[in-house]
């Protein structure tokens, strides 16, 4: 049986999300920006259930300097349509290299059905679950360009564009 998009599904937790952001937390002389994500994932592996395009867009709203909300939508490795609604901290770990950075970020994912739900290590309901992902980046005034370990899976590249 294919199952269709719930685009309801993650109405919830982007509006949750939006009034986090809209609202702030602690007001910080730091100009809140947006950040626009696009890209697209490898896998380790070529295991033939995987399908559909590897293609992922998101939306990140920063509210401080290392802190952002963000919001994804994507195909997952199964073709099943998947959103994924997070918090991050971004780290500078290098002094001497400002620009470059890590991230990790962890939240609610919406979209693994049916066999695939077990692929979530911690997970409820038919296609809910918590995940996690480490990124590793660099950001310029405006671009940016990140690569983020999807667990055992594969390697997503992101470029990404900010505004205020």
């Amino acid at each position: 049986m294919t199952h269709r998009p719930h685009i309801i599904s993650f109405g919830m937790p982007l509006a949750l999300l939006w009034a986090i952001a809209s609202h702030g937390l602690a007001q910080t002389p730091f100009e809140r920006s947006w950040y626009l994500q696009g890209g697209a994932y490898v896998h380790y592996n070529d295991d033939e259930d995987y399908e559909g395009p590897p293609l992922f867009a998101g939306i990140e709203r920063h509210i401080s300097p290392k802190y952002q909300l963000g919001f994804s939508m994507f195909q997952n490795s199964f073709g099943q349509f998947t959103q994924y609604a997070y918090v991050g901290r971004t780290f500078h770990p290098w002094a001497e290299h400002p620009r470059w950075r890590f991230k990790l970020t962890a939240g609610v994912i919406q979209g693994y059905r049916g066999e695939r739900h077990d692929t979530l290590p911690i997970r409820w309901s038919k296609s809910w679950g918590l995940g996690a992902v480490p990124t590793f980046g660099w950001a310029g005034e405006r671009v940016g360009c990140d690569v983020a370990v999807l667990t055992d899976a594969g390697l997503l590249f992101l470029v990404g564009y900010r505004w205020q």
